[in-house]
This record gives C-alpha cells, structure tokens and sequence, in this order.
C-alpha cells in the first residue's frame, strides 16, 4: 500500500448512513485529487436473494426468478443507489465512477478491494445498539476486519 490511496470505494445502498459516507468520501477524494468509485452489491441470482422456494411462490414474487427480470430488478435498485449518492456527493471535481458487484455485500466489496491497486474504502455504519449489532454483525463490521486495505467507517 502506497501512503495514500490511489481510489477510494463507497458501498451505497440508498440508506442515509451510505449517502452521508459517499458525502465524506467525495470531500477526501477531491482532497486527495484521487478517483471516487461507488458500489453497490447485489445477489448473484434470486435463489441467493430469496432462496429456494419451499411452497408455491406467489405470482409476484416468481416473476423475479426469470433471468431478465432479476437482472432489471438489479439494475434499477443499483440506479436508484447510485443516484441518491450522486445527489449527496453534489458537484465533483474528480471522477465518479459505478461498480455493481455480485454477492453479499461484505464478500463483495472485500473482493473488489483485493482486486483494487492501493484502495480505501469509505463505508457507512447502519448505526445498530450494540448488542444488535453483535448478535448480527454489519455490513461495515465485517468489511472493516477482513479488508486488507484501510477502511474508514462514517457514522
């Protein structure tokens, strides 16, 4: 790792806690005159977001089981991510790019990370009680201990 990062990574997922560290990261990014990426992850197939059927599933719930509609269920949850990020981050001085990523979203981003030269990621914490967020565990949580790259989680 470089003293400083070459890209800075920011999972979004349309929640507030994303938005406000898209925020933050974009000031650093400009900051650090260093491209801003936003990602968002999204199942890799409808049995990974809604499993295996185990009773006749209703009509509008087996619609997404068809590979276009999934894809464009994807598509325009990742839109709708992107662009309320967008509308946090304002006007950017530096490049902003959009990665949809493939898997749970710790997974994901740790393994775009690893495949990223001298990356940061920014990540917003959901803000869980404590003893919430140790029954279940975060997003941020798990993304923090296995990144091998700085993370920085904005609350």
């Amino acid at each position: 790792m470089s003293k400083r990062p070459a890209i800075i990574l920011v999972p979004v997922d349309g929640s507030d806690g994303a938005n406000e560290s898209a925020a933050y990261a974009a000031g650093l990014a400009e900051a650090l005159n260093v491209p801003l990426r936003l990602l968002f992850a999204f199942p890799r197939d409808p049995v990974d977001m809604f499993g295996v059927p185990t009773e006749a599933p209703q009509r509008d719930e087996l619609e997404y089981f068809s590979p276009d509609a999934f894809a464009r269920l994807r598509d325009r949850s990742a839109r709708q991510a992107f662009d309320t990020a967008r509308q946090a981050i304002g006007q950017s001085q530096n490049s902003v790019e959009e990665t949809i990523l493939a898997g749970s979203p710790a997974e994901a981003i740790v393994e775009h990370a690893g495949q990223t030269t001298d990356p940061m990621i920014v990540i917003g914490s959901r803000g869980l009680s404590g003893f919430k967020e140790m029954l279940l565990g975060s997003v941020s949580q798990r993304v923090l201990h296995r990144a091998g790259c700085p993370v920085t989680v904005v609350r």
